[in-house]
């Protein structure tokens, strides 16, 4: 159940952060440590945020009893069409109609879900599970300028010139001092 919701959330995250034209204006800093360590804590604390246990999460089982619903629906609600004498189609326009109830009900309950919102509040949840982690290693959090964001942004995400320049933001003291994101002691 988790990785079936958290796979989407995660690809999401990483297609946006793929992108060079994007750059986050929040990031992570601790001085004093190797870009080694930096590196294990940050796949350590991600690791932690993607298996986060989401199952007996509101969000989740409300994807679960939708789940249930678009089986009762695919299974029961619906008779066999059958086809004309050439096989090439609905018999009459009443299998029509009962596809278009069938798609009508699947609709109403993927909507009634509100996937986009849940699918936001798992991200929050598995967001926040990977900062507490970076907190607890005492990590902290720091805003970007706008011109590290801009040449972040020049920077091919993934690249090692990317990785090294985020490392010696990370590890500045005066950075993390000077650009302290809210809510940081």
């Amino acid at each position: 159940m988790r990785r079936l919701f958290a796979v989407p959330v995660l690809s999401a995250l990483i297609a946006t952060s793929a992108t060079a034209a994007t750059a986050p204006k929040e990031s992570w800093g601790k001085p004093g440590i190797s870009l080694a360590q930096y590196r294990q804590d940050a796949l350590d604390c991600g690791l932690q945020g993607y298996y986060t246990d989401i199952s007996k999460t509101d969000d989740a089982q409300a994807f679960v009893k939708a789940s249930k619903q678009l089986d009762a629906v695919t299974t029961g609600g619906m008779a066999p069409m059958t086809t004309g004498s050439s096989g090439t189609g609905p018999d009459t326009t009443d299998s029509i109609d009962q596809a278009v109830r069938y798609a009508d009900q699947q609709a109403h309950i993927v909507e009634s879900v509100r996937p986009e919102k849940r699918f936001e509040n798992i991200k929050v949840m598995l967001v926040a599970n990977t900062q507490q982690c970076l907190e607890k290693r005492g990590y902290s959090k720091f805003e970007l300028t706008e011109d590290q964001q801009k040449r972040l942004r020049k920077l091919k995400a993934g690249s090692d010139e990317r990785r090294a320049y985020l490392y010696s933001l990370a590890t500045d003291p005066a950075v993390l001092q000077n650009q302290k994101a809210a809510g940081q002691p």
